[in-house]
């Protein structure tokens, strides 16, 4: 996922690109194991966010304009989802640079 709040921390400044990514990660598993993800609320999302959208520009254009909206809904969905889910990870980050 794209966690860029957490890359882009004070904390972190002073560290090659390799170390933040492992840091983070660490963080990222840490927050995982507590709070697991919730598969049918994510597929629910992403089935109101990508897919109906998805399904009425292909009725009312045509095929490619479907798969493209599909795929660009998609990636903004997760980069939203990782700028939301960052601020609850930032105490995990805490513990891992400890």
């Amino acid at each position: 996922m794209f966690y860029f709040n957490l890359y882009d921390d004070k904390r972190l400044k002073g560290l090659k690109q390799s170390e933040k990514m492992e840091i983070v990660n660490s963080a990222v598993k840490q927050f995982r194991e507590d709070k697991p993800i919730n598969i049918s609320r994510r597929l629910l999302i992403m089935f109101l966010w990508c897919g109906i959208p998805a399904l009425v520009f292909l009725i009312l254009f045509n095929f490619g304009f479907a798969i493209g909206w599909f795929a660009l809904s998609i990636l903004i969905l997760g980069i939203k989802t990782a700028n939301d889910e960052s601020a609850e990870i930032e105490p995990y980050l805490d513990k891992v640079l400890e």
